[in-house]
């Protein structure tokens, strides 16, 4: 069984005039566990949609997601943040640090609200602190240190938790070209030690880190592209980002 299944997924916005906006139209795809992989697609694709709702952060119109067997929205809402909490960490464009908490504290933030022992959390933060090699920045403030140290912080806090998956939202956004390769390669570096990770990305040298990239069209899953040893997959992620303009995938 997959890690993550999407099934049939359809997402429908409605007006308060009435006017309907289907944002997703049907998408399926499956995630295994210790996969990278990368959504794609032109404004307007659905991939912010798709990613709320692998998060669990809206319903879907018709199908279903389901994360380790569980359908996402057959959970009751007193549970769902605690589900939330112990199976998914979340990376954001903006790394949504508490400016009144030093970075320590940010990360440590999910283990406190699941009342975790002290020495549980600090048994998990410093070696992952080291890992990411913000271990000697802890006690500083999010103003205090640049902008690749704290997406690293937000990177820890999602990690900290252990998350069966773990989902970034242009996690590389708003760093420049030297942080956010070196953001990457953390992430890729997670991945090899088995962490399941979905991310979306305009960005394709951020795509091109991943084992599969699913290009996302009109609401649809357009095509994919999967790794395979010895080819360029930086160039292919790139034409098939192309192709998504030209409405066809001879290039991808």
């Amino acid at each position: 069984m997959s890690l993550l299944e999407v099934r049939d997924l359809q997402k429908v916005y409605t007006s308060r005039g009435g006017n309907r906006t289907a944002a997703l139209r049907g998408v399926s795809f499956a995630v295994e566990e210790g996969e990278f992989v990368a959504v794609m697609g032109e404004s307007g694709s659905g991939k912010s949609t798709l990613l709320n709702l692998l998060a669990s952060l809206d319903r879907p119109t018709g199908g279903a997601v389901l994360l380790e067997g569980q359908e996402l929205a057959s959970i009751p809402g007193r549970q769902l943040s605690a589900f939330r909490r112990d199976h998914l960490g979340f990376i954001f464009q903006d790394h949504c640090l508490l400016d009144t908490f030093s970075l320590g504290d940010n990360i440590i933030l999910p283990l406190v609200l699941a009342n975790l022992p002290f020495r549980e959390m600090t048994d998990r933060l410093l070696p992952l602190a080291e890992r990411l090699g913000i271990h000697r920045l802890l006690n500083k403030y999010p103003y205090e240190v640049s902008g690749g140290q704290r997406q690293r912080a937000a990177a820890a806090r999602a990690l900290i938790t252990r998350p069966g998956l773990l989902l970034a939202d242009e996690p590389t956004g708003a760093l420049d070209s030297r942080s956010a390769g070196e953001l990457l390669e953390l992430l890729r570096q997670e991945n090899r030690e088995g962490q399941t990770i979905v991310m979306v990305t305009h960005s394709v040298q951020a795509a091109s880190r991943g084992d599969r990239v699913l290009f996302l069209r009109d609401g649809r899953l357009a095509w994919e592209l999967r790794r395979r040893p010895g080819e360029n997959f930086y160039q292919q992620v790139a034409d098939g980002l192309a192709a998504l303009g030209k409405g066809d995938a001879e290039s991808a």
